[in-house]
Formats: structure tokens, sequence, C-alpha cells
């Protein structure tokens, strides 16, 4: 019998509501700037929430992180999961880009001698 324990927490229902309000309205998200993002509510509304970027804690305006600000609420989960799957698509197109220019400037030696 296995006896080990695993490291991670486990899922809490914050997290799954987070992750399942970004399935279902994360193409209403707006980024603010500087870390801000708009997110929709479940019942209408919109939340503001802070990732804090440059510091400090993590904040949203809505009542349950009011209620228990020690944890991140499911608008703070939805923002980040947002930020990271937005951060992700930026770094595979700034890839996609740079791939194209160095295929380009292989080619413009041929290029040059006619071939």
């Amino acid at each position: 019998m296995d006896t080990t324990k695993s490291s991670a927490p486990p899922t809490t229902t914050r997290e799954l509501r987070g992750l399942a309000l970004y399935r279902d309205h994360g193409a209403e998200i707006t980024h603010e700037g500087h870390g801000v993002y708009t997110v929709p509510g479940c019942g209408g509304g919109t939340y503001t929430v802070d990732l804090a970027v440059f510091g400090g804690e993590e904040t949203c305006d809505c009542p349950d992180h009011a209620r228990h600000p020690e944890r991140s609420c499911k608008h703070i989960i939805c923002a980040t999961v947002y930020r990271a799957t937005a951060r992700a698509a930026a770094r595979r197109e700034q890839a996609a880009r740079t791939k194209a220019r160095a295929s380009r400037a292989s080619l413009a030696p041929l290029v040059a001698l006619g071939g």
C-alpha cells in the first residue's frame, strides 16, 4: 500500500469555479492594464481584479474576497488563467515571427545570387 502524500494541495471549489468561469466567460474578460482585469460575475455584473503584478496582495472587489481576503476568489483564479493564456499566446506569436524572420534571413543570400 502506497502511503506517500502528494505535496500539492487538493483542488478547492474556488479553483474549480474559477476555471469554470474562465471556460464559460473568458471571452468577456477585459485587461485594463498593469495586471488589472474586469471579470464577469456569474450572476451578472463585473468585478475588478488586481493581480498585483508589481507586488502586494491580489485583490478583487467581490463579496467573497471581502469576506476571505486571505484566499483567492474564483474571479482572481479566472483572471490568472486568462493572463497565463494570453501570455502563452503572445509567446507563441513571437516565436512564429522570430522563426519567419530567421527563415527569410537564411534565404537572403540565395535570393541575392538569383537562386
